[in-house]
């Protein structure tokens, strides 16, 4: 299994992957990890973090494992078509950790299964995703960067 950590953090940021603050720790064929710091701004009302974000961890998380390239320098381009998220216990600071890893692959259709974790290993959501690749990300090698866009 190759990890790719470092070269995902010097890939370009989304707005949203900014605003929300989570980070890669393990990208990987078929496998994908993210996690966030919990700050104030994560929280709903009753001070646990919003399910919102385990949904967010999970989305990013099963993107990673989608999006890996056996080619480095080619990516692999896809998007959400489904996300199903298990709400199974609240937390309320620390560090989560959202990981996935994809079922399979049927033409262009990935399916992903994943869990986020908080940093004692307590299990807090289950979820399930499915994502369309776009024409040629279907295959491991993906594409050059270029011919992506």
């Amino acid at each position: 299994m190759t990890d790719r950590s470092a070269n995902a953090n010097e890939r370009r940021r989304s707005g949203y992957r900014t605003l929300i603050g989570y980070k890669t720790r393990t990208w990987a064929e078929n496998f994908g990890e993210v996690e966030l710091q919990i700050g104030p701004q994560h929280l709903n009302t009753l001070d646990i973090v919003h399910g919102g974000i385990y949904a967010t961890l999970l989305d990013a998380a099963f993107g990673h494992a989608v999006s890996f390239c056996t080619v480095p320098g080619n990516v692999r381009r896809s998007t959400t078509v489904s996300l199903t998220t298990t709400y199974l216990k609240g937390a309320r600071g620390g560090c989560l950790v959202a990981s996935a890893k994809v079922d399979g692959i049927e033409g262009r259709l990935a399916t992903c299964s994943g869990e986020v974790r908080d940093e004692a290993g307590n299990l807090l959501a289950l979820g399930q995703g499915s994502f369309l690749y776009f024409p040629g990300s279907e295959h491991p090698e993906g594409l050059p960067r270029k011919s992506s866009t």
